[in-house]
């Protein structure tokens, strides 16, 4: 297998300064002796296809350098059809620089500085993936694989104004400001809906909801603690679960999102499954790690022990 690295890039991310930061950091490589390659993405799923060519050539480390929506593409590049690693011996990373960066906290890592030490290192960990099943905008039923957070109805609406402000908002304008405005501008259309949860094929719940949280890891939302007890490999999806929350009751608990204490209210539910099927009365909008991807009715299952992670 080739020991070189692949640093996938996307340019754009961070508000531009991506870039700029790896143009840096690819000095320090390059000062290491690091063997590397570079691929700077132009497009959306560029990032997927050049994993998915790179690692059936046989190359041993594809690093994403962006943020979480940059490293979703890798993972789905990681990863066939039928959700195996493409070379179950090959391992993927992260230097994260994004919008949000959650992927970052819920592994663990505290500084860019920290990430490219685990990079340089020979340690790594198998991290559960999830795939997805939903329906596009354009009404057909597709997947893909998520490794960190899928929200649905409120989060899924304000991660679709987070990608349209992209362009629009000065780059001094930071990923937890960013999130935080979204769902301030989403609840202005928040309504309730009768939504149908089964888990696992026989347990079914409905409850009158639009916000609804499947996670494998703990952060999403720009450091927002939606499921303070997911794990990233303990083979079970966190399904946090709201009844009958008002508008008022989402400003309030805003502030103890960030600390994971919403469980504390009667009106959130946390639970754990290995697959989770939601349908509702009217479509409710889904967003995949950060990213604005499509509508419900979806089936989530989770991927024990899918990607292979550098750590």
């Amino acid at each position: 297998m080739d020991e070189s690295m692949l640093f996938i890039i996307n340019p754009t991310s961070a508000r531009g300064t991506t870039l700029r930061r790896w143009a840096q950091t690819r000095r320090e490589l390059i000062r290491l002796g690091i063997k590397l390659t570079e691929h700077l993405t132009s497009r959306a799923g560029e990032a997927t296809e050049v994993t998915r060519a790179a690692l059936q050539a046989g190359i041993g480390r594809v690093i994403a350098v962006g943020g979480d929506g940059t490293l979703n593409e890798v993972v789905n590049g990681y990863l066939d059809s039928t959700g195996q690693a493409i070379n179950q011996s090959a391992a993927i990373g992260l230097l994260p620089s994004g919008t949000g960066s959650d992927f970052r906290r819920s592994l663990g890592l505290k500084s860019r500085g920290n990430g490219l030490g685990a990079l340089l290192g020979s340690n790594s960990r198998l991290l559960d993936a999830v795939h997805v099943a939903f329906k596009s905008r354009e009404g057909a039923t597709t997947s893909r694989f998520c490794i960190n957070v899928t929200t649905l109805g409120l989060g899924g609406e304000a991660a679709a104004s987070v990608n349209q402000w992209r362009e629009k908002l000065p780059p001094w304008v930071g990923g937890r400001v960013r999130f935080m405005a979204a769902a301030v501008r989403a609840l202005e259309r928040y309504r309730n809906l009768r939504v149908r949860v089964l888990l696992d094929g026989e347990r079914e719940i409905q409850i009158d909801s639009n916000l609804i949280v499947v996670a494998n890891g703990r952060f999403a939302g720009g450091g927002m603690m939606l499921a303070p007890h997911a794990e990233l490999d303990d083979g079970l999806l966190d399904v946090i679960l709201t009844d009958g929350v008002t508008r008022l009751d989402v400003i309030k608990e805003l502030p103890r999102i960030q600390r994971g204490a919403h469980l504390k209210n009667p009106k959130v539910t946390e639970m754990r499954a290995r697959e989770v099927s939601i349908t509702s009365d009217m479509a409710l909008a889904i967003d995949l790690d950060g990213e604005s991807a499509g509508f419900t009715p979806a089936h989530l299952s989770v991927l024990p022990s899918a990607v292979r992670f550098v750590i």
